[in-house]
């Protein structure tokens, strides 16, 4: 199975994840980034709430850009 074959196996079935996560699992196989993209935005998609993967991440009280302490 070549890239494009996953990539249509993708198109075919747009509401579900195993597509998705079997091209993911290829790519990261073969050293691409976008691998571990797509099964983080799979995880995201599942999630009950983005809170679950990245609490700071929805809530508006917190900054999105975190503060490290100073040394």
């Amino acid at each position: 199975m070549d890239e494009r074959d996953l990539i249509a196996a993708v198109a075919e079935a747009p509401d579900d994840d195993a597509p998705r996560l079997v091209y993911a699992d290829w790519l990261m196989e073969r050293g691409d980034p976008r691998g571990e993209l797509v099964a983080l935005q799979c995880a995201l998609a599942r999630a009950d709430a983005a809170d679950e993967l990245l609490p700071w991440s929805t809530n508006a009280s917190t900054p999105r850009r975190r503060r490290w302490p100073s040394a």
